[in-house]
């Protein structure tokens, strides 16, 4: 067999280092063209103007400081002085006290009437009149009924001083307060004399049928 050898013009590692620089000295070639036929740019920029700051001075008082007033002064407190000679200088002056002069005392504040409960007194009070409640129209219309029962305060004479609610029906307190303070009793007794009393007294509300 016949052995064939490879022609060098055909051996392109030959030539390989030869294309890489004429590849290499093209492409600076090709850059150079590029770069001076672009025109320089120049443009212009327009910045606003500044605005003008105005500075102006003001003039701040100084600031008051509120002066404390000064801390009262302690008390003097007598020493007793180690020299004898000044005890010789020392008068004192003579009081005459008269003891038949007699002192009112003031008088006691006045006790307030004491008020006993209804249970509490030897005479119980005895109603003399009671008040017949005027009942409300508007109770009446809405057929409101119930029984209200009033606390009274019965003076030493029967009157009544203060009434108010123990047990309360709505749209009939009111009828029943009035009526309340309109009764008389016979006034109640501790031992033997008259008192102040509570004593509390019902009030029925009933329509008629």
């Amino acid at each position: 067999m016949k052995s064939i050898k490879k022609s060098p013009e055909a051996d392109l590692r030959l030539k390989y280092n030869k294309n890489i620089e004429v590849g290499a000295i093209v492409s600076l070639v090709i850059l150079s063209l590029l770069f001076y036929s672009f025109q320089k740019y120049e443009g212009t920029i327009v910045l606003d103007e500044a605005p003008k700051l105005v500075i102006e001075s003001i003039d701040i008082p100084p600031t008051q400081q509120l002066q404390k007033p000064p801390p009262p002064s302690r008390p003097s407190i007598p020493i007793e002085s180690e020299d004898e000679d000044l005890l010789d200088d020392v008068t004192i002056e003579e009081t005459e006290i008269d003891l038949g002069e007699v002192f009112e005392a003031p008088p006691p504040p006045p006790e307030e009437d004491e008020v006993f409960e209804f249970f509490a007194v030897s005479e119980k009070p005895t109603i003399k009149h009671k008040e017949t409640p005027k009942y409300p129209d508007l109770a009446r219309r809405a057929g409101i009924e119930g029984r209200v029962t009033v606390m009274v305060t019965i003076s030493e004479k029967g009157d009544v001083l203060d009434a108010r609610i123990l047990k309360s029906v709505p749209m009939l307190d009111e009828a029943a307060l009035n009526a309340a303070k309109k009764c008389k009793f016979k006034p109640a007794k501790q031992r033997d004399r008259f008192v102040k009393v509570k004593m509390s007294i019902p009030f029925d509300f009933r329509l008629k049928s």
